[in-house]
């Protein structure tokens, strides 16, 4: 195994590279239109906590590597929620306020697995009960789901409320790359936050 390996998801944490690495990545993509959407929903004291930060693949279905599954239904903002101690809880006050950066590394949503969400908006933590497919399909119909066609080096930015997962068809038969950062407000952080590295941004 490889330190800070994922199999399930095959992703590897962004926090094994060497320092030096870690802070080009993270200050190549913290600016222009990621920078400012993050002071405008974040404020002025933007922090990344790198141990939260992956370098994804996801596979075509004939191809998955032993242990791999895509990522289910989830919001990025349940981070370090323990669903086992509180299967039924979930609510605003539980839900991290938070941005996620997602970089395409290769192209993706059309012949290799990109992402899927519903476009209504989610504003508090959804219990586990409610994150499978037919509970979605309850929760959110006659929303649209969005399932962007992505090239390589396209982003998407969106809050820790948002509901989605892989977007993965039988017809897909390319890899996908992908990087996620996430961004938190240093003068706002949740009491799940204690102990993560996180790296001051301006």
């Amino acid at each position: 195994s490889v330190a800070g390996f994922d199999p399930h998801s095959s992703s590897l944490r962004m926090a094994t590279l060497p320092a030096p690495v870690l802070g080009d990545v993270v200050a190549t993509v913290f600016r222009d239109r990621v920078a400012a959407e993050c002071h405008a929903v974040l404020g002025a004291a933007v922090v990344c906590a790198i141990d939260h930060c992956w370098v994804r693949r996801q596979y075509p279905r004939d191809r998955y590597p032993a242990r791999h599954a895509p990522h289910r239904w989830h919001q990025d903002g349940a981070l370090a929620f323990d669903f086992a101690a509180a299967p039924s809880a979930g609510g605003e006050g539980d839900l991290l306020t938070m941005l996620t950066c997602w970089i395409a590394l290769t192209p993706c949503g059309d012949d290799a697995p990109g992402l899927e969400w519903p476009d209504r908006a989610t504003a508090a933590l959804l219990p586990v009960a409610r994150l499978d497919d037919a509970a979605v399909a309850v929760d959110f119909a006659g929303a649209s789901f969005h399932r962007p066609v992505m090239a390589a080096g396209d982003a998407l930015v969106f809050g820790g409320g948002l509901l989605h997962r892989t977007h993965v068809t039988p017809s897909m038969s390319q890899e996908r790359t992908s990087v996620e950062l996430r961004f938190f407000d240093a003068s706002r952080l949740h009491a799940r936050t204690r102990g993560w590295r996180l790296m001051a941004l301006h």
